[in-house]
């Protein structure tokens, strides 16, 4: 009896979370921003489900240590303004969901980081092989560009103003640039667009000039897509 009431409250917190991720990921690629309010059901019913797992003893410390290590991490991340809060939240919800499977949010985590990783990677080959001299030849007068060489890639001023979800590292001010490896996940792309159009016309930059940005990855779509994945992975080496 409690093991049906278990596996039917299961099949309600995954749907709950498809259902999430579904809409989630519709909200990423419309305009990169997920209200926070999309999140609060699921959790809702994922939260109960994991108070009524613990309380019938089919939660264990070590297995639910390792299921929340890739939230942990997400949230290291969010912290230091390497990725947005939807991000965490959206791996924070799987966690809570599979507490008692620690594999399905470990999948889930490697198997979103299969696009971001091999970027930071191609960041790197390219602003120290091909783009160096560009690189070199951008003046941080605060902040510094060292982790750019991982997280961002240089265009034009010109190229930079076409470009549409993309955060900007390097801000122009009198004399170079504020440099800054993180993002704001509040930004406003207009503005931000706006805000480059505006140092033009004050001549502080010039459109054949560099900055160096980063592209505003949809990854609540890359994590909406590892779940399944996760879980079909997970059910296949439990059969």
């Amino acid at each position: 009896m409690v093991i049906a009431i278990l596996y039917d409250l299961n099949v309600f917190v995954v749907s709950a979370i498809i259902a999430t991720f579904i809409y989630a990921s519709y909200r990423d690629l419309l305009s990169r921003e997920i209200p926070e309010v999309t999140w609060l059901p699921a959790y809702l019913i994922t939260v109960v489900s994991a108070v009524m797992k613990f309380l019938g003893g089919h939660i264990l410390p070590l297995g639910a240590l390792l299921s929340i290590m890739p939230a942990l991490t997400y949230l290291v991340l969010f912290l230091t303004g390497l990725i947005g809060g939807a991000d965490f939240l959206a791996l924070l919800l799987v966690s809570i969901a599979h507490l008692h499977e620690p594999l399905v949010p470990l999948l889930t985590f490697v198997i979103s980081s299969l696009i971001p990783v091999p970027l930071v990677l191609l960041n790197l080959i390219e602003n120290t092989v091909i783009s160096r001299k560009v690189i070199d030849s951008i003046v941080c007068v605060q902040g510094s560009k060292k982790f750019l060489y991982f997280i961002g890639r240089p265009t034009t001023v010109i190229q930079f103003l076409k470009k549409r979800y993309v955060f900007l590292h390097t801000y122009p001010i009198e004399g170079g640039y504020i440099c800054s490896s993180s993002i704001d996940v509040d930004i406003d792309f207009e503005k931000q667009r706006e805000m480059i159009e505006e140092a033009l016309r004050r001549g502080l930059m010039k459109p054949e000039d560099y900055v160096i940005y980063s592209p505003a990855l949809p990854h609540v779509v890359f994590i909406a897509l590892s779940y399944p994945i996760a879980l079909l992975i997970t059910l296949y080496l439990n059969l």
